[in-house]
C-alpha cells in the first residue's frame, strides 16, 4: 500500500516539475480589433491573393473541361492521339496549378517573414 501511495506521489512529483507541455511561450500574432490580421488589410497583398486565386480556379476550369472531354471519348479510346493529347494537356495543367499553389505558398510565406521581421520577432 505504502509503494502505491509512493508511486502516485512521484508521478504527481514528476507531472509538477516538468509542466504542463501544453502551453505556448510564443506569442500570437497580431490581431486587429475586429480579428482580422493587419496584412490582410493591405490592398496590394490582398489583390496579390486574389489574382493568384483567379489562376487557380481557371486553370482548374480547363482541367475540369479536359477530364469531361476525356471521360466523353470513352475507355476505349485509350492508345489514340486525341486521348494521349488530351491527358497530356491535362498534365500540363496540373503542373501549371502546382506551380500557381507553390507562387501562392511563397507570396504568403514572404509576407509574414517579412511582418515577423519588422516586429523583431524573427527566429534564427
Amino acid at each position: 500500500m505504502l509503494f502505491r501511495i509512493s508511486i502516485v506521489a512521484l508521478s504527481a512529483l514528476c507531472c509538477l516539475i516538468t509542466g504542463c507541455g501544453g502551453c505556448s511561450k510564443e506569442p500570437k500574432p497580431p490581431v486587429v480589433d475586429d480579428g482580422i490580421p493587419p496584412r490582410m488589410k493591405d490592398p496590394a497583398y490582398t489583390n496579390q491573393l486574389v489574382q493568384l486565386q483567379g489562376r487557380q480556379k481557371k486553370v482548374a476550369a480547363r482541367m475540369a473541361a479536359l477530364r469531361s472531354k476525356i471521360e466523353g471519348l470513352g475507355a476505349e479510346a485509350k492508345g489514340k492521339p486525341e486521348y494521349a493529347d488530351l491527358t497530356n494537356r491535362l498534365a500540363q495543367c496540373e503542373a501549371e496549378l502546382e506551380q500557381v499553389r507553390k507562387e501562392t505558398l511563397l507570396t504568403v510565406r514572404t509576407r509574414l517573414q517579412a511582418d515577423s521581421a519588422t516586429k523583431g520577432d524573427l527566429k534564427k
